[in-house]
């Protein structure tokens, strides 16, 4: 057994960033900022742009970076995050961007006996609407949004607030996550983290955690008992 599927399945808890590392989504993310942000504030943002700067944040950070950097004063950025919302849902509503094999994975950990929970800088309004689609809402313990928290992302609070909920010291939990951002949250709350490459290049994981995956797929789990 591999050391980072050692520690997956050594520990009590999983828990998982959604955008990009549940759901294979950051693409469609990239491409619904772009459009925003042309369409409302007349700036071009490269894909590239949004991978170095923007992931792994709030929507409502991005956009209030861009809003200030628009020629047009937005005296209501956070009217961005509800078109954000809206077409996220929009384009997701047909066709569920949460893979067959992470949704096995949710599987195989909840039959491993592991508590689960969603740590994410997105809304509640797109991440439990994801969750029922997949049909994986009952598989977690914990959903911690960005309005559960008081800084989201690269602050430690949101990791540290689902240790508390699941009643685990963070000793018992392993984080994953496919940003700098998101890694260096869950490094701060005291989390063994796994970075699942994507965002991500391997070269830039490793620099970042000793432990990465390509995404997430149920052998990681194993079927053996573990010791107690």
């Amino acid at each position: 057994m591999s050391a980072t599927r050692e520690l997956i399945n050594r520990a009590d808890a999983l828990l998982l960033d959604f955008n990009g590392t549940l759901s294979d989504d950051e693409d469609l993310l990239a491409e619904i900022v772009s459009e925003i942000a042309e369409h409302e504030l007349g700036i071009t943002i490269s894909k590239e742009r949004y991978f170095t700067d923007f992931a792994g944040f709030t929507e409502e950070h991005m956009f209030s970076i861009l809003a200030a950097e628009s020629a047009g004063a937005l005296s209501n950025p956070s009217s961005l995050l509800h078109l954000f919302n809206a077409h996220y849902l929009a384009r997701t509503k047909e066709q569920s961007r949460i893979a067959p094999d992470a949704r096995a994975f949710v599987h195989a950990a909840c039959a491993a006996g592991k508590q689960l929970a969603v740590v994410t800088a997105a809304s509640r309004d797109t991440v439990l609407p994801a969750l029922h689609q997949a049909g994986l809402a009952g598989a977690f313990t914990a959903v911690i949004a960005f309005e559960d928290v008081s800084a989201s992302k690269p602050e430690p609070e949101c990791y540290i607030r689902a240790v508390a909920q699941l009643g685990l010291p963070t000793g018992k939990a392993v984080a994953f996550e496919d940003s700098r951002t998101g890694i260096a949250a869950a490094t701060r709350a005291g989390l063994a983290t796994v970075a699942v490459l994507g965002s991500l290049t391997e070269s830039e994981a490793v620099a970042l955690t000793k432990h990465s995956i390509a995404r997430l797929t149920p052998d990681l789990i194993s079927r053996e008992p573990r010791a107690f």
